[in-house]
């Protein structure tokens, strides 16, 4: 049996699953669930669903559930991928291809019998099974079915497995699940999946399920047993096989970040107009305004981590407010209006080149600022011929304009 599907190995990430998820304990898999950054999800609804209709055995049934370790879940915020018959999130569904894939090309089938299940789904079954209100026979009956709202498989990241006929309880016995759990469970990492309920951690809710395993994506599998400490070249686990790695260190070398949590730097994630402002700020030696300075936008309120930093924008000339009232600190940034921010703050000079890219107006606000960071080298565009302008900034690509900017721009 193979442990890694050969498509999936020249990318360093997988690589990096195969050396780092080996040494994962069972505790940290649940925690790479429970710990991940997923998208398409709201939090759980103020009101835990109904599960019987009687308030008083509803509110019981809760406490002994979370006696057992179940946790309240999150549900769909957007729409869900039909897959195989089954709703999934879309990056499940893609990675669940994957590993299915994989798993024939060693010669395994396996297949989903359940995916995405609403809270009223999961009432349904809950009733169905339930043969009595004691606490014992209410336990009996936790062992192998989540109190509705405290399922998995609300959030659309959880699949129940079989092999063939068999039913579920026989998935541990297969071939597939020997292949699946092969080296620490390395065939499923290697696409992103972890078990959902390993062996040897208890108070998780229902008893280990062998068939059940979520979707968390390789990055939350390589942050689940990251150490921030153990390695000063890799301060963050989400940067393996980055373009912007080098970048991102320093980032962080040069105290202009700590990251988005204190693993993680969130290389694909968006920028902020007030994150932006901060980060120049902060390269700018986080100076003061001038006494008696201050904004005019209604939306930039004293005390916020960026009202000092748009402050010190205005100021200096670097932006002008998306209106004479607001600075809208909560939109995100494009790549346009990262680069122009750069420009200003450098004083405006002439690009000395002509507009390369084709897909910026020569007429646009950002047309000089774009010329400008091609010539002096903080940027080279999407492609040889495109810039992008209008796609939104991501904080790899900030940690890039900023390293470039501070090592090829005088100031």
């Amino acid at each position: 049996m193979g442990v890694v599907a050969p498509a999936a190995a020249a990318n360093p990430k997988v690589d990096a699953v195969a050396q780092f998820g080996s040494m994962l304990t069972p505790e940290q898999m649940v925690a790479a669930f429970d710990e991940a950054l997923l998208a398409n999800l709201r939090g759980p609804d103020p009101e835990p669903p109904s599960i019987t209709g009687q308030a008083e055995l509803d509110a019981r049934i809760r406490t002994l559930g979370e006696a057992r370790g179940y946790t309240r879940r999150p549900s769909p915020s957007g729409a869900l991928t039909n897959t195989d018959g089954h709703l999934l999130q879309p990056a499940a569904a893609a990675a669940w291809l994957r590993l299915r894939a994989a798993a024939a090309s060693a010669g395994h089938s396996i297949e989903i019998t359940s995916g995405y299940r609403s809270a009223a789904g999961q009432r349904s079954i809950w009733l169905d099974r339930m043969r009595g209100t004691s606490d014992e026979a209410l336990d009996l009956l936790m062992q192998t079915v989540a109190v509705p709202g405290y399922s998995k498989h609300h959030t659309g990241y959880a699949v129940d497995l079989r092999s063939g006929p068999a039913s579920l309880f026989a998935f541990r016995d297969s071939a597939a699940y020997a292949w699946l759990s092969e080296n620490n469970f390395a065939n499923a990492m290697a696409h992103g999946w972890l078990p959902s309920y390993p062996d040897g951690v208890g108070d998780l809710g229902p008893e280990p399920e062998p068939w059940e395993f979520v979707y968390v994506g390789i990055d939350n599998i390589l942050c689940a047993g990251f150490d921030p400490d153990a390695d000063p070249d890799r301060p963050f686990c989400d940067t393996i096989g980055s373009p912007f790695a080098d970048d991102i260190v320093w980032l962080h070398d040069t105290g202009l970040t700590t990251g988005c949590d204190a693993r993680r730097y969130c290389t694909d994630g968006i920028v902020t107009r007030a994150e932006v402002a901060t980060f120049l700020w902060r390269l700018f030696g986080r100076v003061e305004p001038s006494p008696g300075s201050k904004t005019t936008f209604d939306d930039v309120p004293s005390g916020q981590f960026f009202t000092v930093p748009v402050a010190w924008m205005v100021e200096n000339g670097i932006t002008t407010g998306t209106t004479s009232t607001t600075f809208a600190p909560f939109e995100t940034v494009t790549r346009a209006q990262f680069v122009t921010f750069l420009w200003r703050a450098a004083g405006r000079p002439d690009p000395l080149s002509p507009l390369e890219f084709d897909d910026v107006d020569p007429g646009s606000y950002a047309a000089d600022a774009i010329a400008w960071a091609k010539f002096v080298g903080v940027t080279s565009g999407t492609t040889a011929t495109e810039f992008s302008p209008d796609a939104t900034a991501t904080r790899g690509q900030m940690a890039a304009f900023l390293h470039r900017f501070v090592d090829l721009v005088p100031r």
